[in-house]
């Protein structure tokens, strides 16, 4: 390989908890992908419950500002707009 595995994990994988809103996960992630590579994700309905723990979840991470707004949606719409080009 031309260059350290961290880097072809930055650039090529994109991460979700996807339901497993764990925040020592959600930070090893960030570790592990970047800000830019953390999509925010549910299993609805299949790991639905009520009193909207995703949102809790979103709400109450670590994550600066920024990060948050990239993580709930902004890191979505750079990727599906990529996509439609």
């Amino acid at each position: 390989m031309q260059r350290p595995v961290a880097d072809y994990f930055r650039q090529n994988l994109y991460v979700t908890p996807s339901g497993m809103w764990s925040q020592p996960y959600l930070q090893r992630a960030l570790e592990i992908v970047g800000p830019e590579r953390l999509l925010f994700s549910t299993d609805y309905p299949y790991q639905y419950k009520p009193g909207k723990p995703g949102r809790l979840f979103l709400e109450e991470t670590a994550l600066s500002p920024n990060q948050k707004e990239l993580f709930a949606h902004g890191n979505w719409e750079r990727l599906t707009q990529s996509a439609k080009r």
